[in-house]
């Protein structure tokens, strides 16, 4: 919010905030992490079609004997798992954990119920020292 609109998610009411962030600009941070194709804006999805069409030109004009393979285009966002080598993990070696969010319709009781649990980042929880040491 701060990096896009200027302001800070306190500063706001919490429906004001649900619209700023279901409204963030292509290439905001949120829709990098949730992998979906929001990810990049226009001149990235350009850019990576650009890299894609050169490849595919220098592989068509190669030897037909010593090209190799043919290219394979960038991964785009929202593609879902990148590809694999052959001991399963991914080309880059780099882990990728992947969150969806679904719509889940419930009751105003029910959300108030959610809302009251106590909620924590396993993250953050394994990181902290232990009190006493």
């Amino acid at each position: 919010m701060r990096r896009v609109y200027g302001l800070g998610v306190y500063e706001l009411r919490p429906l004001e905030t649900a619209d700023l962030a279901a409204n963030l600009p292509a290439g905001s941070l949120v829709w990098q992490e949730l992998d979906i194709p929001a990810a990049w804006s226009v001149d990235q999805y350009l850019l990576a079609l650009q890299i894609d069409q050169m490849n595919m030109w220098m592989w068509g004009n190669a030897d037909p004997k010593k090209r190799g393979p043919k290219p394979r285009p960038l991964p785009r966002p929202g593609q879902g798992a990148p590809s694999t080598r052959d001991d399963g993990k991914p080309a880059d070696g780099h882990e990728r954990h992947v969150r969806r969010i679904e719509v889940q319709p419930m009751t105003i009781a029910e959300f108030q119920r959610w809302r009251a649990q106590r909620f924590s980042d396993e993250r953050v929880e394994k990181s902290r020292p232990l009190a006493g040491t």
